[in-house]
């Protein structure tokens, strides 16, 4: 799992493995759906394998908006900020991926406060890029 997610980049086998306890691997096949647009998602996923379709509705239908493939996480700020989903997410092939509830990231900090810092740390970074990337998109006027 750690040399599949840059979440998990230099956390030691041992905190893979207790981390590891609070989720669960799950597999989706093609076209099967991860998370529905408007449904509540509480969890964040890591993709272990294959590759995930982001889709969001408009007047016109369903339009893909983005990827996302093996090292690739979705779900980050559902574990800070539990609500309906934004877009609709669908695997591409087959998928697997592992995902954390908030309530089992909350558990981890309680038995291992310094993993789930260190993980809290990297989920912020990840979101803190993608706003990054956002602001630059707009600038850029793309």
């Amino acid at each position: 799992m750690a040399s599949l997610s840059p979440l998990l980049h230099n956390f030691a086998p041992e905190d893979i493995a207790q981390l590891s306890t609070f989720g669960e691997s799950l597999n989706f096949l093609d076209g099967e759906t991860l998370i529905e647009e408007g449904d509540i998602n509480e969890h964040l996923y890591l993709v272990l394998r294959g590759k995930l379709s982001v889709m969001k509705a408009d007047d016109f239908g369903p339009q893909q908006i983005a990827e996302i493939t093996v090292t690739g996480s979705l779900g980050e700020v559902s574990v800070f900020d539990p609500g309906s989903a934004s877009a609709t997410v669908k695997a591409v092939g087959e998928v697997e991926v592992w995902r954390i509830s908030k309530d089992n990231l909350e558990r981890l900090h309680d038995v291992r406060p310094k993993v789930a810092y260190r993980l809290v740390t990297r989920i912020c970074g990840c979101l803190a890029q993608r706003l990054r990337d956002l602001n630059q998109r707009f600038v850029d006027g793309t």
